[in-house]
């Protein structure tokens, strides 16, 4: 029996505390106040919207509100707590304003903006109240694109997906530069899944599942922004993107939503359609007698797939205090990408439950506080020799408070402070099949072992944000965010007799602290800069104390109403989370070299355009070097995953993104494109595991060259019918160096942008999905609304990755969901 115990303490505690003192000193101006700086010549104005219920005059969160001008969208907002809008820099002229929010009346008006006229108050009319209006030009939702800032902004009011879909799913349809990838997984602009949620204003890593992000349901979305560059330096940790989710409490008296969905493949392949077929042997031959007929016998004879699930959700209000809670259930016969066509061993169980609570203080002050909880058990369909239904238990959940206080609402002097915090855990347990192959082998002992993984941990945090404008021109932040970690990693082992072997018990802890300083400077009309300083400090198990300075700098060019750009210049400090580390590999051989945190230098260029038309778009450029990179090695043939540095990261790539809102049909519609080429060189080394080298060049295993989703709704009043489709050029196909031998005879791996290099890719693929929907009034205001989902509706049989640092993987075939929901 080994038992090795370790237990990591905060290193170099006065590093944190001056920057704590750091920040005390930034928070004691406060209250003070200073002199304007002098202003120069600038007729641009601050616009203030307030919006607030006709009943009693109480004020409308959310509410999205859009100024046009002959037709082209200039800018969007959404009100704060307190039913507040702010559009800074905006021309003087004529405009139509539109209102808009799910359960009040639409509204527009026709207004005038200038020095003398620099608010605008509006109160909404339920829609119980009286008859439901739609403002036909009502700014589109689902896929949005902000020409100010070039954030892509999804809205979840007409989005309509499968029931059974997840988070990860709406990233990568609604995201450029998003590429599926295995297990639920998405890649953001050529990186390995790192990016960080933000909930009412506070950081949630990612979850727990082997690289699975399981902590965000997209059913109780209200709203999410996408920013994937440009990213100012209140922003750190895992940021290849930044996700920030914004959860609502329905608006109004009590709501109750239920719904029940149920599914099955619907896949032919040589079979008569809808032919029973026969059965045969259970779980790997085909259920028919036909070529390659299904899936396998998990599949039964009429192509039914194990598929369901069920939700209820319910909100209120009373007073100032509202809360929404919502609780889904997902049951599956094939919860995780196979590693090859035939489908066994993959029944998976979903649990998530989720509750949001606020209450208004006072005109000045706003809490908010969320509670998570999801846990999915699945088999693991990795062991092809048998049928050996590996075991899988993973939770996660966490919990956030959110307070908002307003010093000064004064126009060119507001003042604000954000104080969030977090509590996070998670939790893993694999436990492997009495007849699963011995696969795992440790350090100087020749015997192979199948490995037993118990592995928890809790995270503790604070975010703070406090944000002071002197004038119209200049604007200043401040603050930091400091997270702590801890958990237990307990392995344990058997040989291939079930004899017990070493087991591993190994306490770990680490720490995160970020202090950040940025301004905004305006000084002319057509420009304006985004300057700051960020400092971020690392400390994670068994590795040396990690810092860097940070800085970031952002110029904008107003060009016109219709048009904007900016460039982009910031270095990166993006560590593994402490929980994603597994000490267990330093027992695959003698070797103690950590995974190092990812330092990046990002560069970046984009132009937005509104045109007249409905058609918003950004077309983007971006490079990012990154010394050292990461990426993630499965241990061996284990089930183990740990991240690993790779010594030079080159990603470079062209986005463009398209958003139509037509100004009197109820049509909206998108389309993401990105070519992309991420590629590795020098040592592969961290994780405790041997150093190997990637040569010269290597294609990433989340290298997919070229990405395109588009998807159109029409969505009339009572009724929708969807349509989108997902493109990929392939991801590895386990061959990263694919020779390829130029002109000249020279064998080479071309790392070019439009280097397709299509010997290191499986083929490309491309997928359709559609959907409809029917809604059926009843008594009362309540209704019934039945829909239908086909997912890959022509049934592409494709192959999603080859095996490289990771196991290979086949997409999902066609999918058929009937889903049924009640309002009341």
């Amino acid at each position: 029996m080994i038992t090795i115990r370790k237990m990591h303490c905060l290193k170099h505690p006065a590093i944190l505390g001056a920057g704590l003192l750091l920040i005390l000193l930034g928070f004691t101006s406060i209250e003070a106040k200073s002199d304007p700086l002098p202003e120069p010549p600038n007729n641009n104005v601050q616009f203030t919207v307030t919006t607030v219920d006709s009943t009693d005059k109480s004020p409308i969160p959310l509410v999205r509100i859009s100024l046009t001008k002959e037709g082209i969208f200039i800018s969007g907002k959404v009100t704060d707590p307190q039913g507040h809008a702010v559009f800074r820099d905006v021309r003087p002229g004529t405009y139509h304003i539109n209102f808009h929010d799910v359960g009040y009346n639409d509204f527009s008006d026709s207004i005038v903006i200038d020095a003398l006229h620099t608010s605008y108050s509006a109160a909404l009319v339920n829609i119980k109240l009286g008859t439901v209006t739609v403002t036909a030009n009502r700014e589109g939702t689902i896929s949005s694109i902000d020409v100010n800032t070039g954030q892509q902004v999804f809205e979840s009011e007409d989005y309509h997906a499968p029931p059974s879909s997840r988070m990860t799913d709406l990233i990568q349809q609604n995201l450029a530069g998003a590429a599926r990838a295995p297990t639920g997984e998405v890649h953001i602009r050529g990186q390995h899944g790192e990016f960080t949620y933000y909930v009412d204003g506070v950081p949630v890593p990612l979850g727990v599942f082997g690289g699975l992000n399981e902590i965000v349901d997209p059913k109780v979305i209200n709203r999410a922004t996408f920013m994937t560059g440009g990213f100012p330096a209140e922003y750190g940790g895992q940021m290849a993107a930044v996700i920030d989710v914004q959860n609502r409490v329905p608006t109004g008296a009590f709501h109750l939503d239920a719904s029940e969905y149920t599914g099955s493949y619907l896949v032919f392949n040589g079979a008569t359609p809808f032919s029973p077929g026969t059965n045969q042997p259970f779980p790997f031959t085909p259920s028919s007698s036909a070529p390659s007929d299904t899936l396998g016998g998990k599949v039964g004879p009429f192509r039914a797939l194990n598929s369901n699930g069920q939700a209820l959700s319910f909100s209120d209000h009373m007073g100032n205090f509202g809360y929404f809670v919502s609780g889904s259930r997902q049951e599956t016969d094939r919860r995780i990408d196979q590693p090859n066509p035939t489908l066994y061993n993959d029944h998976g169980l979903d649990y998530f439950l989720y509750g949001k609570f606020e209450y208004l203080i006072g005109d000045n002050d706003y809490i908010t506080a969320n509670l998570n909880f999801g846990q999915t058990n699945t088999e693991v369909p990795f062991d092809t020799s048998a049928f050996a239904p590996d075991h899988q238990l993973t939770s996660n959940s966490f919990q956030t408070l959110s307070y908002y206080h307003t010093f000064s609402s004064e126009s060119d002097r507001e003042s604000h402070l954000f104080v969030g915090l977090l509590a996070r855990q998670g939790g893993l347990t694999f436990t492997p099949s009495a007849v699963s192959p011995v696969n795992f082998q440790f350090a100087g002992d020749s015997t192979m072992y199948a490995l037993n993984e118990n592995r928890s941990f809790s995270s503790y945090g604070i975010r703070t944000l406090y944000d002071i404008r002197y004038s119209h021109e200049f604007q200043v932040k401040t603050g930091f965010t400091f997270t702590v970690t801890n958990g237990t990693e307990d392995f344990s082992s058997r040989d291939s007799a079930g004899n017990p072997g070493p087991h591993s018990i190994t306490n770990f802890a680490g720490s995160d602290f970020g202090v950040f300083a940025q301004t905004e400077y305006h000084p002319v009309e057509w420009t304006s800069f985004e300057i700051g300083l960020r400092y971020d400090q690392h400390i994670a198990p068994d590795a040396p104390l990690e810092n860097q300075v940070s800085p970031r700098i952002k110029w904008n060019f107003l060009i016109d109403e219709a048009n904007s750009a900016y460039v982009y210049f910031g270095r990166m400090f993006m560590p593994t989370n402490t929980e994603g580390l597994r000490l267990i590999t330093s027992n695959v051989a003698n070797t103690s070299e950590p995974t190092l945190t990812e330092r990046d230098d990002f560069w970046e260029a984009a132009y937005m355009h509104s045109f007249s038309f409905g058609l918003k778009s950004k077309l983007a450029a971006y490079y990012k070097l990154s010394t050292p990179g990461v990426d993630d090695e499965t241990v061996g043939s284990s089930a183990i995953k740990t991240p690993v540095n790779i010594a030079f990261v080159h990603v470079t790539g062209i986005e463009l993104a398209l958003s139509y809102n037509h100004p009197t049909v109820p049509i909206i519609g998108y389309l993401n494109a990105a070519i992309n080429h991420a590629y590795g060189s020098g040592a592969v080394a961290g994780g405790f595991l041997p150093i190997i080298s990637d040569g010269n060049a290597t294609d990433l295993d989340h290298d997919q060259r070229f990405s395109i989703t588009a998807g159109i709704n029409y969505q009339p009043n009572d009724w929708f019918v969807s349509l989108s489709t997902i493109y990929g050029s392939g991801l590895t196909n386990g061959n990263p160096h694919g020779a390829y031998t130029n002109s000249a005879g020279i064998t080479s791996f071309p790392t070019g942008l439009f280097d397709f290099n299509d010997s290191a890719h499986v083929p490309a693929s491309i997928i359709f999905n559609a959907g409809g929907g029917y809604i059926f009034h009843l008594a009362g205001g309540s209704y019934i609304e039945p829909s239908l989902f086909i997912t890959n509706l022509f049934d592409n049989n494709y192959f999603l990755k080859g095996s490289y640092f990771s196991a290979a993987f086949y997409g999902e075939r066609r999918n058929v969901v009937l889903n049924l929901a009640y309002h009341i």
